[in-house]
């Protein structure tokens, strides 16, 4: 299983950290944030914020906020400064000095009013930095010349410190002399050895710190005639955040306990967005679409109460003989959320960029979707580039060309996953950004109760009940009136652009970590139907 950057961009390679992007309202304006943390802890974070209506007279301030240390606790904000030659666009850098789940505090003082908003960060050590040679060579010349300088002062000491010229030595002291050589050589070498000792000892005790994804083992159970996906956790993986990482704590994003996704590995032409069901706190159950045999990645979701979410990850085979079929053949009623798609291989005919499809006016990818429905993302080139931030914009339509009008999906307007084809880098994308919205309620919720510290966590039988039962509510609820309870207070931005009005459309706001190949799946519903469409991008 290769090293993955996850959902919440904690996991991240040595190739580019992916930032968290986050899209909203900070008061009256609109901004877009892109924060890229720190690759070691303590360490620095890079904050980009971009506010499009280019406010006035304003200050802009960012501080982190952990949750176990709450607003109290948190240290003076830092100030953003503005981009030359790019109105309503600031960056700034800010330190995170404690690991585990956090926050960037977004601070905007304007007309005599303050406005705040909160962007759940989750800040643990994912990369270890080498030493340049241009840095180890400098400094070995001069260990080296310390070495010497030392060995000379021990045996200077131990002989004449001060002799007159043309008088010979002391034979005597001749030899203190070289027993001040021989003692002072050894007791560097055993300094050395120490240093070297205690480097190693801090050296493996941060590779156990270094975030590693919780794992798991997935295996095809049938009953009834029916085919079934059960995960189970493996325990090894989850030494890392002791309490925080106790399952039984885990709370619903999007009313949903955890989102798992399965790709087919290698032509990536078959996916599914399944929400298991919690058979205990290791266990989670959930009923398989009629997919094709291969070995799949799976992908799975999860937020925990101290609002530090992650993604679970775990290898899938549907053997030749499981007695699969393609849908053609047969109907699986999945859960009303449950969802998949069959796309072509990345290994076949690409889509590329068609200037006789124009969406506001730039060129378009158009790719068809089940159901006659299609989708075309704007862009204007075939290429991004790495850490750039993009809006990722797709216009969808019904099967007579007309603009879809979009419904919810889950409290939001589209779901959008972006995989690299080798599958290292895996992110969970919606309109307002790659954060877990159950991570920011619950870092909001603890921020105003005023509690610090890791004393107060629930108890862990009642509290996996009580999210048990409110699970269960919220699949009996109506569509509309759950979809109407998870949005919230959620902002849900439609493009500036006045040309919008004529049709339907969703932007993700990404900025992709690493230079590669990459498949997006674009996720929405119309007319009461899930519908997913495939598009692939090179970035360099």
């Amino acid at each position: 299983m290769p090293f993955l950057i996850l959902l919440w961009c904690t996991a991240s390679s040595h190739v580019g950290s992916p930032g968290v992007i986050f899209e909203g309202l900070l008061g009256p304006y609109r901004i877009l944030a892109n924060i890229i943390p720190a690759e070691v802890v303590p360490g620095i974070a890079r904050v980009t914020i971009i506010l499009p209506e280019n406010p006035q007279n304003i200050t802009l301030e960012v501080r982190p906020v952990y949750w176990s240390a709450g607003l109290k606790g948190t240290p003076k904000a830092d100030p953003m400064v503005a981009v030359p030659g790019e109105p309503g666009k600031y960056e700034g850098e800010l330190w995170f000095m404690n690991s585990g789940t956090s926050s960037v505090q977004v601070i905007m003082q304007s007309k005599g009013e303050t406005f705040e908003a909160v962007v759940p960060v989750m800040a643990w050590p994912t990369a270890k930095n080498s030493m340049t040679s241009e840095l180890g060579i400098p400094l070995t010349i001069l260990g080296i010349f310390l070495v010497v300088l030392m060995v000379t002062i021990i045996s200077s000491a131990m002989s004449d410190s001060i002799r007159e010229p043309g008088k010979e030595r002391n034979p005597a002291v001749e030899k203190r002399r070289k027993y001040g050589i021989a003692i002072g050589s050894v007791i560097m070498l055993l300094i050395l050895w120490g240093g070297k000792t205690w480097w190693d000892a801090e050296s493996k005790n941060y590779d156990e710190y270094l975030f590693k994804p919780i794992e798991a083992n997935s295996r095809i159970e049938s009953a009834n005639g029916e085919n079934y996906l059960h995960m189970e956790v493996d325990t090894a993986t989850l030494r890392q955040g002791k309490l925080s990482r106790k399952l039984s704590l885990i709370v619903p994003d999007h009313g949903k306990l955890m989102h798992l996704f399965l790709i087919r590995k290698g032509d990536l032409d078959v996916f599914a967005h399944l929400h298991p069901e919690r058979l205990d706190s290791l266990n989670f159950k959930v009923k398989l679409p009629p997919i094709p045999a291969g070995d799949y990645h799976v992908y799975a979701d999860i937020t925990r109460f101290t609002g530090f979410s992650e993604t679970i990850i775990s290898d899938f085979t549907i053997p030749e003989t499981s007695g699969f079929q393609l849908i053609s053949n047969t109907e699986v009623a999945l859960g009303r959320d449950d969802t998949y798609t069959f796309s072509n291989p990345v290994s076949g005919k690409k889509t590329s960029l068609d200037g006789d499809i124009m969406i506001c006016g730039k060129p378009g990818i158009k790719t068809d979707l089940p159901g006659g429905y299609s989708a075309v993302w704007e862009t204007e080139g075939e290429k991004f580039e790495t850490g750039s931030l993009y809006n990722l914009d797709f216009a969808l339509f019904d099967p007579e060309g007309n603009p879809a009008k979009l419904e919810p999906y889950l409290g939001m307007m589209g779901h959008a996953v972006v995989l690299k084809y080798d599958g290292s880098v895996y992110i969970h994308l919606h309109p307002t950004g790659n954060y877990s919205m159950g991570s920011q309620q619950m870092l909001l919720e603890r921020f105003e109760s005023g509690k610090i510290g890791m004393q107060n966590l629930p108890s862990v039988l009642s509290f996996q009940d009580s999210i048990d039962r409110v699970i269960k509510v919220l699949d009996q609820m109506p569509e509309s009136e759950r979809d109407s309870l998870l949005m919230g207070n959620m902002v849900h931005l439609d493009p500036a652009d006045p040309d919008h009005i004529e049709h339907s459309m969703v932007s993700f706001p990404y900025a992709f970590p690493q230079p590669g190949n990459y498949r997006i799946w674009v996720q929405v519903k119309i007319d009461g139907k899930i519908v997913n469409g495939a598009f692939d991008v090179e970035v360099e």
